[in-house]
């Protein structure tokens, strides 16, 4: 027998859909990626921090995903959307999270396409990854990305943002590619969190759908029986809330004083009254998460990422020192940029330290002067050669 139609042999009248959600073998609902909210002078030392820790290599792979579990995450938030809004349209109350949901579903659904049309997926097997746990294998783009949700409370602060990634890149330089892809990753990240929150919205709102229904007939449960239903419970990380929910619904029923059911209660979480203070904090901070990665997922999309890269990339900051650069279109521009790219990645160097290489070279006002000269016309060879490489056949 199944952990789910053990749930469901406790309490027969519970609908499929609520034991589908609380099946303890889909695990413990994750916490969301929320911490301490930072200003501009402690990310200033967190993105340092960061920098100094990140320790990086090249996937091992070609084949490995970006996309940690994108699809997954839209199954799991069309779920949630799902139980939810079946609970909104029969009467049930439901939280300001659960609506901002409801309300902005098209929106999350819509992030499936601009994540995968942003940029695609090949583009990020070639950027750096985490060696180190949690986010090992990732690129470590991604864990930037994880750092500035986390502290922001997935606000989306443009300025905070440029902060962040100039002091970051104090102790360690974010490639060309990185910065580009970080619009794209922020967006996974966001999906991420409200995965998460929107698991944990559709799962305590489901142990309080089965807390009520097994208070409504407690008389009939065996102290035994809570023990294995709470076990249950526990396994998707709902036990208290389930717990305070059934303290509630005694109090309902005008189930008072010195019963064997509140006899249990206080055995099973000594901390009752504590909790519940807790679940309605908890409420409002997913409340707040929720509407934030909404805002956000509309801000990034409005945001200037060509200046955000200029403003924090060390090698955009020496190209546009050269007023033949800055002249250059940009198509021309990507192509410049693209060919110091292919070069670091060629010779170990820094796309910084290409960059400084080249822009030695580039003297007076004449062909010399023009970037394109020393990266794919005749002074390439010499470029080449100061970067330590052997020109071969294959030009970039």
């Amino acid at each position: 027998m199944t952990r789910s139609s053990d749930l469901h042999r406790l309490v027969p009248d519970a609908p499929e859909t609520l034991i589908d959600i609380l099946d303890g073998a889909r695990g413990a609902v994750e916490p969301p990626n929320r911490s301490e909210i930072f200003g501009p002078e402690r990310f200033a030392q967190h993105g340092r921090s960061l920098g100094e820790t990140h320790r990086a290599q090249h996937a091992a792979s070609r084949s490995a995903a970006f996309f940690p579990r994108l699809a997954d995450n839209i199954r799991t938030l069309r779920e949630a959307q799902h139980y939810i809004g079946v609970q909104a349209r029969t009467g049930y109350q439901v939280s300001p999270a659960a609506e901002w949901l409801l309300d902005n579903f098209h929106l999350i659904e819509g992030q499936l396409k601009e994540i995968h049309e942003g940029l695609p997926r090949r583009y990020f097997r070639d950027l750096p990854v985490l060696i180190d746990e949690p986010l090992a294998g990732l690129p470590r783009i991604y864990g930037v990305a994880w750092a500035f949700v986390a502290h922001t409370d997935g606000a989306f602060d443009e300025d905070l943002l440029t902060h962040f990634l100039s002091a970051y890149q104090q102790t360690r330089a974010l490639t060309l590619g990185e910065l580009w892809a970080l619009p794209t990753t922020l967006r996974v990240v966001l999906v991420e969190n409200l995965r998460r929150l929107a698991e944990r919205l559709a799962t305590n709102k489901a142990a309080r759908e089965i807390a009520n229904l097994v208070g409504d007939r407690i008389e009939a449960y065996s102290n035994a029986q809570l023990d294995e239903l709470l076990g249950l419970l526990n396994r998707r990380g709902v036990g208290r809330v389930f717990l305070v929910q059934i303290a509630q619904r005694l109090q309902d029923h005008h189930i008072t004083g010195r019963t064997r059911y509140h006899d249990w209660l206080i055995a099973t979480l000594p901390d009752l009254a504590a909790a519940q203070v807790q679940q309605p904090a908890e409420q409002a901070a997913d409340n707040l998460s929720v509407s934030n990665a909404i805002g956000s997922l509309r801000l990034i999309g409005n945001a200037d990422w060509p200046e955000i890269v200029d403003r924090t990339s060390a090698t955009m900051r020496l190209l546009l020192a050269s007023p033949a650069f800055e002249a250059e279109r940009a198509d021309t521009r990507d192509q410049t940029l693209h060919a110091i790219e292919l070069l670091a990645r060629r010779s170990g160097h820094s796309e910084t330290q290409v960059a400084e290489t080249m822009m030695g070279l580039m003297q007076g006002d004449g062909p010399e002067a023009v970037a394109n000269h020393w990266l794919h016309g005749a002074g390439r060879p010499e470029l080449v050669r100061r970067l330590g490489l052997v020109e071969t056949r294959e030009r970039v």
